[in-house]
């Protein structure tokens, strides 16, 4: 997705978007959904940050003292990496760059952690496929044999 496309899909979430200096941050959503990206940052950096601030918006991660950090991250940078990142546009740039992370990532204007994380989701959904066509097919052949 675009900067805009993101901007108009938080929009449509019912999340209002604004730049601001957030110092080292790239972004931060609060609980009214007003959302702040560091203006100081790379264009890249900011589609990120605001596809992962969706990712915590969407997956209602409140910011408690209960809540689990490397959970929620790792939710929101899967939400976000797909957002940004299709499976043709993908498949293309891995074809492209043979593999290649850092290329990969370069092609789809998104960071190397995205593409990684976007990987292994896709791969542990395809394991998890590959697991359940296993099992129909044992129970079949035990319901047949």
């Amino acid at each position: 997705m675009t900067m805009d496309e993101l901007i108009a899909h938080a929009e449509s979430l019912g999340m209002k978007v604004k730049w601001a200096d957030l110092n080292r941050r790239a972004g931060e959503v609060r609980r009214s959904g007003l959302t702040l990206i560091n203006h100081r940052k790379s264009e890249t950096t900011q589609r990120i940050a605001l596809a992962h601030e969706i990712g915590h918006w969407v997956h209602g991660h409140g910011y408690s003292a209960m809540h689990d950090v490397p959970r929620d991250e790792l939710q929101a940078d899967t939400h976000a990496a797909h957002l940004l990142i299709s499976p043709v546009d993908y498949a293309l740039a891995e074809r492209m760059h043979e593999g290649h992370l850092g290329a990969i990532a370069r092609e789809l204007d998104v960071d190397t952690r995205i593409v990684q994380v976007w990987r292994d989701h896709v791969l542990r959904r395809a394991a998890a496929s590959a697991g359940m066509a296993a099992v129909r097919s044992a129970r079949h052949l035990r319901a047949v044999g």
